[in-house]
C-alpha cells in the first residue's frame, strides 16, 4: 500500500461547479471538456514563454494543474516553505478554503479520539492550527487508522451542497424565466422560444463555451507561473478570437435562420418566431463571450464565487425584465421581450464581472493580471496553440448540448403542442436536477480530499453516503413532480392541449428522477476519483447508442409520441447510472491514490 499523504490536502475540484447557462438539461454528469484535455500544455511562443513544454509528465515550475480533479498540495509543505516551520502563523497565509480543510482534519481527529476537543491555546488560533497539522502528521506517520463516519460525511456533504443548490437554481432561472413568460402567450410563442433557444445553444453558445475552455488551461498555467500580465493578454486574445469566430454565425442568424430552420421544421410560424428570437439574442452574444472569458479569468486565480455574486443581481432582474417586457400590459412588447431580456442580461453579467474585478477587496486582487489593452497585432499571435485546446472543448460541449436538443427536434416533428410540452417538461427536469448535481459537486470535492490524504476507506463511506442522499433527493423530486403535476403544468401554460400532454408525461419524469439523481452522484464520485474519462465515455455511449436511438424508435416507430422520448432517455440514464456505479466501486483505490500522489505531491526544485 502506498505511503499516505502527510496532510489532508487541498483540491480545486470546486471548479466543476461552473455549468453551462442554457435550457439544456445536461444529464451527462457534466464531465467538462477540460477532463479530456492534457493536464500540462506548454505555452511556447514569443510573448508567452511561461514555462517549458511538459516533458516526461512534469509540469512547469510553479504550476499546479487546475484541470485535475485530484489537484492537491500539502499545506504542511507550503507553510514550511513560507515560515520554515509549522509553528509559523499559518492562518495568515492560508485562504479560507485551506483553513476549512484544517478544521475538517481537526473534526476527523476528534471523531477518532486522536485529538482533544478542548484546545490548549484557545486564544491563539494559528498555534491551534499548527497543532492540528502536527497531530495529523504524527498520526499518519504512526500508521494509526483514521476513518470517517456516515453521520460526519452526511453533515459535510450537505453543508457544502446547500449553497450550490441556490447558485445553480439562479443559473437555471435565466432560461426558466423566458420559457415561463412565453408560455403565457400561447403555443406558438412557447414553441418559438424553445426552437430559438435550442438553435442558439447548438450553433452559438455551446461553441462559445467550448472555445473559452482553452483559458482553463492557458490562464491557469500562466497564473501558476506568476506571469500575471500574460493572463490578461490571454483573456483579451480569447475574447477577440471568439467574437470574430461568432461573426459568421451571427450573420446566419440574421439573414438565413428562417430558411435553414424551414428545411427541418414543417411549421413556418415556428421558424419565423425562432428566427426573430435569434436576431435579438445576437446582440447579447458579445456580452456572453466576455462573461465566459471573464469567469475563467477569475477562476484561474482561485476566485470562484464572482459569478454567483453577479447572478444574485442578474437572476432576479432577468425575471423582472421578462415580466415587464413580455407580460405587462403597459410596457410589455410581447414575444420579443423574452430575447431582449436574455440579451440585456448577458451584457449585465459581463459588466457585473468587470465591476467585481475593478472594485473587489478580495485579497487575491485580480487586477494584478491586467496589464492594459493588447495591440491589434497581438490578437492572432500564437492563436494555433489556443485553438489546439479550444477545439476539443467545442466537441465535448456540443456533444452535451446536441444530445438533449435532438429530443427537441424530435418533439417539433410531432406538432406545436408537443414541442411546447417538451419545453416545459425539460425545464422542470433541469430545475429538479440542480439538487442532486449540487450533492455531486460536494461529493467530488470530499472524495478528492480523502484521496489526497490516502484515506480510501473514507472515500468508500462518502460514496455510499452520496448514493443514499441521491436516493432521498430523488424521492423528494419524484413526490413533488407527481403530486403537483397538474399545478406545474397550469403554471407554465393555459393551453389545454399542452397542459394535458405535460400532466400525462410528468409521471414518467418523476420516475426518471430515481436514475437522474443516481447518475449525478455517481458522476461526482468518478470526478473525485479522477476517472472522468470513464464517465465521459459511458455518457456518450448512453446518449448516442441507447437513449437517443431508443427515443426515436419509441416515438416514431412505436407511435408513443412524447412519452417515447422520455422512455428512451430514461433507458439511457438507467444504463449510465448502473455503469457509473460499477466503475465507482470496482476501482482499485490504491492505484487511484498512487496516481493522485504522483500527479500532485511530487516536489519540484
Amino acid at each position: 500500500m502506498p505511503k499516505k499523504s502527510r496532510q489532508f490536502t487541498h483540491t480545486t475540484s470546486e471548479r466543476r461547479s461552473s455549468v453551462i447557462y442554457s435550457n439544456s438539461i445536461g444529464k451527462g454528469g457534466l464531465f467538462t471538456p477540460q477532463d479530456y484535455i492534457p493536464a500540462y500544455t506548454g505555452l511556447n511562443g514569443d510573448d508567452d514563454k511561461v514555462a517549458e513544454d511538459a516533458r516526461e509528465g512534469q509540469a512547469p515550475e510553479g504550476y499546479e494543474s487546475l484541470l485535475s480533479t485530484n489537484n492537491s498540495r500539502s499545506l504542511q509543505a507550503e507553510s514550511e516553505r513560507t515560515y520554515g516551520s509549522v509553528g509559523g502563523t499559518v492562518r495568515d497565509v492560508l485562504p479560507p478554503r485551506k483553513r476549512s480543510l484544517i478544521e475538517e482534519e481537526r473534526d476527523l481527529l476528534i471523531d477518532n479520539k486522536l485529538y482533544s476537543e478542548e484546545p490548549e491555546t484557545e486564544s491563539n488560533e494559528p498555534a491551534e492550527e499548527a497543532e492540528v497539522v502536527n497531530t495529523w502528521e504524527e498520526v499518519i506517520e504512526s500508521g494509526k487508522s483514521i476513518s470517517t463516519s456516515y453521520s460526519r460525511e452526511t453533515k459535510v456533504v450537505l453543508k457544502n451542497a446547500l449553497p450550490l443548490v441556490f447558485t445553480f437554481i439562479m443559473q437555471n432561472s435565466l432560461s426558466l424565466a423566458s420559457v415561463f413568460s412565453a408560455s403565457h402567450l400561447g403555443i406558438n410563442a412557447l414553441g418559438g422560444i424553445t426552437l430559438g433557444s435550442m438553435t442558439a445553444n447548438i450553433t452559438g453558445f455551446a461553441a462559445i463555451q467550448g472555445l473559452c475552455t482553452c483559458l482553463d488551461t492557458l490562464c491557469s498555467q500562466a497564473y501558476g507561473a506568476k506571469k500575471y500580465s500574460l493572463v490578461g493578454i490571454l483573456l483579451q486574445r480569447c475574447a477577440a478570437i471568439t467574437i470574430i469566430f461568432c461573426l459568421p454565425i451571427l450573420y446566419i442568424w440574421w439573414f438565413w435562420a428562417e430558411s435553414i430552420l424551414a428545411l427541418m421544421i414543417p411549421e413556418r410560424e415556428l421558424c419565423h418566431l425562432a428566427a426573430n428570437y435569434l436576431k435579438v439574442v445576437a446582440f447579447g452574444v458579445p456580452g456572453f463571450v466576455l462573461f465566459e472569458c471573464g469567469k475563467r479569468f477569475l477562476q484561474c486565480q482561485g476566485i470562484f464565487h464572482a459569478s454567483t455574486v453577479v447572478l444574485l443581481f442578474c437572476a432576479p432582474f432577468n425575471a423582472l425584465m421578462n415580466y415587464l417586457l413580455v407580460l405587462d400590459s403597459r410596457v410589455g412588447i410581447g414575444y420579443l421581450g423574452a430575447p431582449i431580456s436574455v440579451a440585456l442580461n448577458y451584457w449585465l453579467m459581463a459588466i457585473g464581472l468587470m465591476a467585481y474585478t475593478i472594485f473587489t477587496k478580495n485579497e487575491i486582487n485580480p487586477r494584478k493580471c491586467w496589464g492594459g489593452f493588447i495591440k491589434p497585432s497581438q490578437v492572432f499571435k500564437n492563436w494555433k496553440k489556443m485553438y489546439s485546446l479550444a477545439l476539443p472543448g467545442v466537441i465535448m460541449v456540443e456533444a452535451e448540448f446536441l444530445g438533449f436538443e435532438i429530443l427537441t427536434v424530435f418533439a417539433s416533428r410531432l406538432g406545436t403542442s408537443e414541442l411546447g410540452a417538451q419545453s416545459i417538461i425539460s425545464t422542470i427536469a433541469s430545475l429538479a436536477y440542480q439538487v442532486p448535481f449540487s450533492i455531486s459537486i460536494a461529493t467530488s470535492t470530499r472524495i478528492a480530499n480523502f484521496i489526497g490524504a490516502g484515506l480510501h476507506e473514507s472515500c468508500i463511506v462518502t460514496c455510499k453516503v452520496a448514493l443514499l442522499l441521491s436516493f432521498l433527493t430523488s424521492c423528494f423530486n419524484l413526490s413533488i413532480i407527481y403530486i403537483f403535476r397538474v399545478s406545474l403544468a397550469n403554471a407554465f401554460s393555459t393551453d389545454p392541449d399542452v397542459v394535458s400532454l405535460v400532466v400525462s408525461t410528468l409521471p414518467l419524469l418523476a420516475i426518471m428522477q430515481l436514475f437522474d439523481a443516481f447518475n449525478a452522484c455517481t458522476a461526482g464520485c468518478l470526478r473525485g476519483q479522477g476517472q472522468q474519462k470513464i464517465g465521459g465515455y459511458i455518457n456518450v455511449f448512453a446518449f448516442y447508442c441507447i437513449g437517443i436511438p431508443l427515443a426515436y424508435a419509441l416515438t416514431f416507430r412505436c407511435h408513443l409520441g412524447l412519452h417515447g422520448l422520455w422512455y428512451g432517455i430514461t433507458s439511457g440514464l438507467v444504463f449510465m447510472s448502473v455503469s457509473q456505479c460499477y466503475a465507482v466501486f470496482s476501482c482499485n483505490w490504491h492505484d487511484i491514490i498512487r496516481a493522485a500522489k504522483k500527479r500532485t505531491t511530487e516536489e519540484r526544485v
